[in-house]
């Protein structure tokens, strides 16, 4: 009997995220696990678009600017004069993290250096970005009662 992707499955797939022009941000083959209807913080779209497929379906996901890493906030993106910037974080791309008073730890990465001011940005890299996400299903299974309540933990922390 062919197994589909219904509440209680563990799923395995690889994806693909491709931005709008069609380039690859990001290919993952190593397959990713999660439980389908254990709430674990898989996107609904895309858990949704899931549902009811089967080993070797191949599904793609489209996500409108912001609606999966959030849109782009003014307020990560900071301005300062080159001189009072370590010369190790001179780097475009380079991510430096900050710690904030809660003892938060947030990555912002180098995006723009002129010969007198360098801009570090707070947002995800594909923040305000329109997406594509390609599944393909390699494994379904019925998950067992741990990897349902590890999944219902992981999801309430």
């Amino acid at each position: 009997m062919t197994e589909i992707v219904t509440k209680n499955k563990y799923v395995e797939f690889t994806y693909s995220i491709i931005n709008d022009e069609g380039q690859i941000i990001e290919q993952v083959e190593v397959p990713v696990n999660y439980v389908h209807g254990a709430k674990m913080g898989l996107w609904p779209k895309l858990e949704d678009a899931l549902a009811n497929k089967k080993v070797d379906d191949q599904i793609s996901v489209t996500f409108e600017p912001g609606e999966v890493f959030g849109k782009v906030d003014k307020d990560l993106i900071f301005e300062d004069d080159l001189k009072n910037v370590p010369e190790e974080y001179r780097e475009l791309g380079k991510v430096v993290e900050f710690q904030n008073e809660s003892g938060d730890v947030k990555p912002f990465t180098v995006t723009e250096i002129t010969d007198t001011k360098i801009i570090l940005d707070g947002n995800h890299p594909l923040s305000n970005m329109k997406i594509n996400f390609n599944v393909s299903i390699t494994s379904i299974r019925d998950a067992t009662e741990t990897e349902i309540n590890a999944m219902n933990e992981a999801s309430e922390s």
